[in-house]
């Protein structure tokens, strides 16, 4: 049972330590459904007043919107560029944001590997961490150049076109005729998080883009109206012909081809169509990355469990060795100090009562006995039971009882085999040796 607690109670610690951190580490990640999450309308924490209030102190027009067919109505109510906030794009109707001005800009905070497949970008998930860290830019865009090192490392993307910054966490890239710029996590964005490191910098610089920002404040799922037909881009003068360059709403998986609308010359990104800041060329976005395994199921599960269970299994391995029997023979080693004899029986025999050898002590006590026997008769060591009872003058029977008895079941019949050793031993090492045969008395 004490073997057991020794090993149970390290286990049970580390669990409960580690199921409080997720609990902790829960609890304090803000959740996109709450109302003050990325919200332009007060000052908390969690919220983006802040930065809307920096918007506005440079001239740019914030408009908040509660839907995303809201915000996209008001953006083609016009021909002018927009930027397009996406607080929370897992929740906003991504398949309805097609049809934006030509050179708008879309800027989504933090969106999920589900959020991208549904956006039809060409973009992907490459990593996800624990917490966020701060990262330098490590690219040639000025807006990142100016902020310098940021809070963006959360969520890593890889793109087939454009560029990236930050390892991975602030992705650029043209779709369409429009912009996308991903970053990979809320943090800069958040009004206790944004006067940290470059944040301000970094946020103000990709929503300054254009003169006019709406800000999709969205904290549930957003669904747009079903149209009988499907959207068709709005027709500016700076727009090529839609029949040329729109064929329709996209299906999960696809995305819109290279329609000729801007050239490489003039992407106001640099990179777009070369390797991008790691060095990945473009289309060397799934293999040879640094992300998980292309198994589905492994994907589904977030790297920190993973990460979790491979510490757990570990630890479990550690504890296994450190319990298992030592292989091999026992070693002799000279004692470092001398110890009463006494002391040493008692020392074994609470080590064979522990590890209930009853066994293993009835067979010592016998060895003992016999040698006691055999030299008192003058007998050989290796002679048998029925030898040493000739030799004594006892019954056979009686000798072989005691000396070849079955094994003990219990401590009574340990204590009883014990007993009957020490009479023998005693009733025939206290008489006189016995002649042996052919010898005179």
């Amino acid at each position: 049972m004490k073997r057991w607690l020794r090993a149970a109670i390290p286990f049970a610690a580390l669990t409960a330590l580690i199921t409080g951190t997720l609990i902790v580490h829960a609890v304090e990640t803000p959740d996109d459904d709450d109302p003050e999450y990325l919200t332009p309308q007060q000052v908390q924490q969690i919220s983006g007043g802040t930065l809307a209030e920096r918007l506005r102190a440079r001239g740019i027009a914030v408009d908040r919107f509660t839907s995303t067919e809201q915000a996209v109505k008001a953006a083609n109510s016009g021909s002018a560029a927009v930027t397009l906030f996406l607080a929370t794009p897992d929740l906003a109707d991504l398949e309805s944001i097609r049809s934006l001005p030509a050179g708008s800009t879309i800027v989504a905070v933090n969106p999920s590997a589900s959020a991208l497949r549904r956006s039809g970008w060409p973009a992907t998930v490459a990593n996800t961490y624990w917490n966020t860290g701060v990262a330098a830019p490590i690219c040639g865009d000025k807006i990142a150049n100016d902020a310098g090192p940021a809070a963006v490392r959360k969520t890593e993307y890889r793109t087939s076109r454009g560029s990236v910054c930050y390892n991975g966490a602030v992705a650029v890239f043209r779709h369409s005729w429009y912009n996308v710029t991903l970053v990979g996590s809320p943090d800069p964005f958040r009004d206790d998080r944004i006067a940290e490191h470059g944040n301000a910098t970094l946020v103000v610089g990709l929503l300054a883009q254009h003169q006019r920002v709406l800000w999709l404040d969205v904290h549930e799922r957003d669904r747009a109206t079903p149209s009988p037909t499907p959207p068709t881009p709005t027709r500016t003068r700076d727009r090529p012909d839609p029949d040329d360059t729109y064929d329709g709403p996209l299906r999960p998986g696809e995305s819109y081809a290279d329609d000729g609308y801007y050239d490489d010359e003039a992407s106001p990104y640099p990179g777009d169509g070369e390797a991008d800041g790691d060095g990945r060329a473009e289309g060397d976005s799934e293999a040879g990355g640094g992300g998980l395994p292309s198994d589905p199921l492994v994907q589904s599960l977030p790297p920190a469990l993973i990460t979790t269970l491979i510490l757990l299994a570990l630890i479990l391995l550690a504890l296994a060795i450190a319990a298992a029997r030592r292989l091999g023979a026992p070693v002799a080693e000279p004692l470092p100090s001398k110890v009463p004899a006494n002391e040493t029986m008692l020392g074994h025999a609470r080590l064979y009562q522990r590890a209930r050898a009853r066994d293993s002590s009835l067979d010592i006590l016998r060895a003992a006995a016999r040698r006691k026997l055999t030299t008192h008769l003058g007998l050989a060591p290796h002679a048998d039971s029925e030898q040493i009872a000739h030799r004594a003058g006892l019954p056979v029977r009686y000798v072989r009882d005691i000396l070849d008895r079955d094994s003990a079941g219990s401590n009574s019949d340990l204590v009883e085999a014990a007993t009957l050793l020490q009479h023998l031993v005693r009733d025939v090492t206290s008489t006189p040796t016995p002649p042996h045969e052919g010898e005179q008395s």
